[in-house]
This record gives C-alpha cells, sequence and structure tokens, in this order.
C-alpha cells in the first residue's frame, strides 16, 4: 500500500484526504500522538538555537572589541607576519648597500630638494594690460593716467567649525601693480610686464582653520583726474563674475566687447624650475585581486545552525582585515581568532570553512598582572615610559618553512579536533609587599626589598621628627640621626645587641663623626646608653679607641702641622679615661 498524504488542518491535528467519515476518529488520534511527538522536537530545535546563538555572542562581541581597539591603536603591523608578506609593498633590497654615512649625504639631499620644490611651486601671474574698446591703445604705459591699479589678493575659504555660522573667509594682499591700459602686444615685449608671484607657503594648511579651496580676487582702480566713458572720477573697483543661465533665450543680449577685461599669464614657476629635476616614480607591484567565494557555516552540537552567503572578497568576518589571499585569510582566523576553531572544506563554487567553539581555549588572563592590580589613577600619571613587568620569554626558532598549504585547514581524519593551546605563556604572577601588603611595581622587582627595613619615605619622615626637636643642640640631632637610620637599616631590636650596634655604628660612620666634630656627642650618647644598661664600659673604651684611631689617620695625612697641633688639643680632652668619665657622672 502506498503511502498516504497528510495535510495539517486548521486545529492542528493530521487528517487523511482520501479516507472516509467513519475512520475519521482513527486517524484524528493517530494525528494527536504526532503532534505531541512534534512539539517537544520543535521545542528542542529553538532552545538548541537560543544555546547557538549565547554560545557565539560572546566570542563576537570580544572580537569586535578588539577590532576597534587595533584600528585606534595597533599593537602589531599585519603587513610584518610571514603569512602577510604580499601586504608589505616595500622592498629591502637596499639594505644591503646601506651605510651610516650615507646618511648625511641623504639628508642635505632631501633639503636641497625641499628648497627647490618650494622654489617651484609659486605662483607667477604677469599681467599682460586692461583693456576697454572704448580706448584707443595708449603707447606709453608706464605714465600712471594711461594705466590702471591692480590690487590681487588671495581669497581662502575655510571649512566651517561647529560653532560658526558660516564658513570663514580670509583675505591676504599678495601685491599691487601698475598695469598698462590698452596697450599694443605688438610693440611690447614679455619681459616688460608687471609681474606678481604668490609664495607657496600660503597655500599651506593654517593650524586654527582647514582651508577648502583658494580664489583670487583683482581689484582694479583708475586714478584721478580722466573719465573713462562715463565712469566717475573717483577711484572705481571692478569685480568680474561668472554667469550661469540656464536658458540663453530668457536672458538679455549684451555685447561682451564693451565689457572691461584684465589679460594675464598664469604660470607656476615649476615648470622652467623643475623642467630639469629628475621626476622619481617607484614601481609599485599591484597584485591581482583573488575573486573566491567563501561561504561560513557555524555549527553546533556537530549540527549545522546557520550558513552565511557567499562572500566575493577575502575579509575577516570578526575584524574586516583584507587578508587577500584563501591561505593568509584561514591562517588569521586560526591564530587571531583561536576562540573558534576552523576547518577548510573544498566547495566547487569556492570554498567553506566550518566554524565552531573551541572548548579547549584557555580564557584566562595572560597579560600584564600589573594592569589588573593597579592603583587608582596611575593611568592618568602614566606621563612618559614607565618599566613593565615581563610576560614572555621568546625563544627565536628559525626553521625551514613548508609551503604554503589548505591541507593544514583541513578536518582531521580520526575526528578529534585539535586542541589549540595559547601562544603566550609567561610568569604572570603578583607579588606584594609582606610589610605594607602593597602591590610589587615592575621596578622593584630586581630589588629584594624584602629585607629592607629603611624605606626612602621612612628615613625621611625620622630625619624630619629628629629636626623638630628643639631642646637639643645640633650636635646631638646629627648623632641622633645617624643612630636611628643605622639602627633602622640593620633592624637591631634586641638589648643584646646593642654592643655590636655601636661598634657597627662607629665602623661605618666614624668618617663623618670625626668630620662634623661630634666624638664627644658619640660618648655622651654612648654613656646614656650604658645608663640604661644596654653597653657596658669596655665596649665604650673600644669604640672611642676606634675613633681616636681614625681620627690619628685623618690628622697624619694632613700636611698643615699648626692643624695637627690643635687637633691634638682638642684630641686631648677626648683620651680621658672613659671609665673615671662614667664613675665621675655616677657619683
Amino acid at each position: 500500500m502506498a503511502p498516504q498524504k497528510h495535510g495539517s488542518g486548521g486545529n492542528g491535528f493530521y487528517a487523511n484526504s482520501t479516507s472516509k467519515a467513519a475512520n475519521g476518529g482513527a486517524h484524528v488520534s493517530s494525528g494527536v500522538v504526532m503532534t505531541s511527538v512534534k512539539r517537544p522536537k520543535m521545542e528542542q530545535v529553538q532552545a538548541d538555537h537560543e544555546l547557538f546563538l549565547q554560545a557565539f555572542e560572546k566570542p563576537t562581541q570580544i572580537y569586535r572589541f578588539l577590532r576597534t581597539r587595533n584600528l585606534i591603536a595597533p599593537i602589531f603591523l599585519h603587513r610584518s607576519l610571514t603569512y602577510m608578506s604580499h601586504r608589505n609593498s616595500r622592498t629591502n633590497s637596499k639594505r644591503k648597500y646601506f651605510g651610516v654615512n650615507d646618511l648625511l649625504f641623504k639628508v642635505e639631499k632631501s633639503k636641497v630638494d625641499q628648497e627647490s620644490h618650494n622654489m617651484a611651486s609659486n605662483l607667477q601671474l604677469t599681467f599682460t594690460g586692461f583693456f576697454h574698446k572704448t580706448e584707443k591703445p595708449l603707447q606709453n604705459s608706464e605714465n600712471e593716467e594711461n594705466s590702471v591699479s591692480v590690487e590681487m589678493l588671495l581669497v581662502k575659504v575655510c571649512h566651517k567649525k561647529r560653532k560658526d555660522v558660516s564658513c570663514p573667509v580670509k583675505q591676504v594682499p599678495t601685491g599691487k601693480k601698475q598695469v598698462p591700459l590698452n596697450p599694443d602686444s605688438s610693440q611690447t615685449k614679455l619681459g616688460a610686464f608687471p609681474t606678481l608671484i604668490v609664495p607657496s607657503h600660503e597655500f599651506e594648511p593654517s593650524n586654527s582653520h582647514m582651508v577648502k579651496s583658494y580664489s583670487l580676487l583683482f581689484r582694479v582702480s583708475r586714478p584721478r583726474g580722466r573719465e573713462l566713458n562715463g565712469m566717475t572720477t573717483r577711484d572705481s573697483s571692478m569685480s568680474f563674475r561668472d554667469f550661469k543661465v540656464a536658458d540663453d533665450s530668457l536672458a538679455p543680449q549684451f555685447d561682451e566687447a564693451f565689457l572691461p577685461r584684465s589679460c594675464f599669464l598664469l604660470r607656476s614657476l615649476n615648470d622652467s624650475v623643475g623642467a630639469g629635476l629628475p621626476v622619481r616614480r617607484e614601481q609599485t607591484h599591484v597584485e591581482p585581486r583573488q575573486k573566491l567565494r567563501v561561504y561560513y557555516q557555524f555549527l553546533y552540537n556537530n549540527n549545522t545552525q546557520q550558513q552565511t552567503e557567499a562572500r566575493d572578497d577575502l575579509h575577516c568576518p570578526w575584524c574586516t582585515l583584507n587578508c587577500r589571499k584563501l591561505y593568509s585569510l584561514l591562517k588569521h582566523l586560526k591564530l587571531s581568532h583561536s576562540r573558534f576553531i576552523f576547518n577548510y572544506v573544498p566547495h566547487p563554487k569556492g570554498a567553506r570553512i566550518d566554524v565552531s567553539i573551541n572548548e579547549c581555549y584557555d580564557g584566562s588572563y595572560v597579560g600584564n598582572p600589573q594592569d589588573i592590580h593597579c592603583q587608582p589613577g596611575f593611568a592618568f600619571s602614566r606621563n612618559g615610559p614607565v618599566k613593565r613587568t615581563p610576560v614572555t620569554h621568546f625563544l627565536v626558532c628559525r626553521p625551514k618553512r613548508s609551503k604554503p598549504s589548505l591541507s593544514e585547514f583541513l578536518e582531521p581524519e580520526d575526528g578529534e579536533q585539535e586542541q589549540q593551546r595559547t601562544y603566550i605563556s609567561g610568569h604572570n604572577r603578583l607579588y606584594f609587599h609582606s610589610d605594607s601588603c602593597m602591590p610589587l611595581r615592575p621596578q622593584e622587582m630586581d630589588v629584594d626589598s624584602e629585607d629592607e627595613r629603611d624605606p626612602a619615605w621612612l628615613r625621611e619622615k625620622t630625619v624630619m621628627q629628629i629636626d623638630e626637636f628643639t631642646d637639643v643642640n645640633e650636635g646631638e640631632k646629627e648623632v641622633m640621626k645617624m643612630w636611628n637610620l643605622h639602627v633602622m637599616k640593620h633592624g637591631f631590636i634586641a638589648d643584646t645587641q646593642m654592643n655590636q650596634a655601636c661598634m657597627l655604628f662607629v665602623e661605618q660612620h666614624g668618617t663623618t663623626i670625626i668630620e662634623k666634630n661630634l666624638c664627644r656627642n658619640v660618648l655622651l650618647h654612648l654613656v646614656s646608653m650604658h645608663d640604661f644598661g644596654l653597653v657596658n664600659t669596655g665596649n665604650i673604651d673600644k669604640a672611642m679607641a676606634q675613633l681616636r684611631d681614625l681620627k690619628r689617620q685623618r690628622d697624619g695625612q694632613e700636611q698643615s702641622k699648626t692643624q695637627d697641633d690643635a687637633d691634638g688639643g682638642s684630641s686631648g680632652d677626648g683620651e680621658a679615661s672613659v671609665s673615671n668619665f662614667v664613675k665621675t657622672k655616677n657619683h
């Protein structure tokens, strides 16, 4: 029995179009079963489609954001990539003959060429005369009565800014000449005509406004004293305009021969000066565009969810990069958009690229950890170059490159998807100071600051606090500054360490103590420590003996005998027995 065709009724049930009414009940019951089976299947398809959109939405938004950021601040040039070498039209053939000594010659040559270019770009106007039909040709054109005054202005029409109502116009006067009135061209030489030159720097863009167009404005005036066929006797200005008429029959007829006109020769000095200069034309290799129809098929759960229309260009759909070649496009997709998996499938009409989600993509942050834990306001205080933590280590390897082939983008035969790993790996751990819990900056990585107990700010604060005392003399302040900084640097905290601290203090700061003549202040400080039971008299004697030895060495290096006697007298006071001094103080 042949299969029956079913149609869809208005109530959603399936019915047999060739059956009788008696059998309708059986067919209705079977239609209910088929509808109940069909409905969950459609809901499953819609749910899969929603999951497909959600899976592809996040990577697409990320790559669109990266595209915008790379357009504003590109990280690298695509033409420097190996598989994008066809985008680089510049050849490196001149590197073989490059020499450092040739740099000066190139700079001097460029300056000469620039000066000649500036001279050649001037605009020269030669006025042959001012003609009016009512006047007869005059021979003596040098006389002011037989000439007119022509003033030339360069009009710059600038682009309108946001707050401007109209386009700003700037008039720059370029010169004023006496032009002969109705001269006889057959008797006048070309070199005798007046000439005006517009310098090239007038055509350069200004900082305030960008010039939209340039035009020349001529103001012609006749001297007082004569009339010119009904013209007024005072100075008169004439302006010339071009009138465009849509229909000649509607326009009033007039004779152009009776209008005054000014004749001049306009030329650029580039014609004469730059004629002998060789014109350099670089031959750029234009690669023919590869026309290929590319289909993108998006897969989710090994099912085709969507297929795009064919594209005739080789632009990347996510970053709109023109790859120009199919191999370059596939290589770019694989390396730059690793959140997806791309498989190349040959197509009779071009190429098909299957796109699926890369489940093995490691989305962890592999950049500079300082960018995540940076302090507030650090980004706006970055006025100059700053040191950064190296996050990658490159191993340069130059193997023999294989010939580019599309077979590397085909789907593996074993059915296992290629597990792409991240191509950037490095030390991305952030360290903190153990005492202040502040992030360790990149410039502090090379210094073991954990053993440094006296940062610069703490040393400065200690010195400022000691300077605030008013009931001690300057010698005591200097000794206490050196002692506190010494204790902070070496971390002496126990009473049993004071004897060692005193000997190390004299050893490191003995020269400074002698230069500032602070021996007696140091002795008073050691005696005060003896009163609190921190040091004994033996260590005090050793410390002062070491200071005396340093002082004798310093005195022996001096050439003046007078200074030796003076220092000997002062040192005699210091050579008193420390033990007797301590006993006297205790009594």
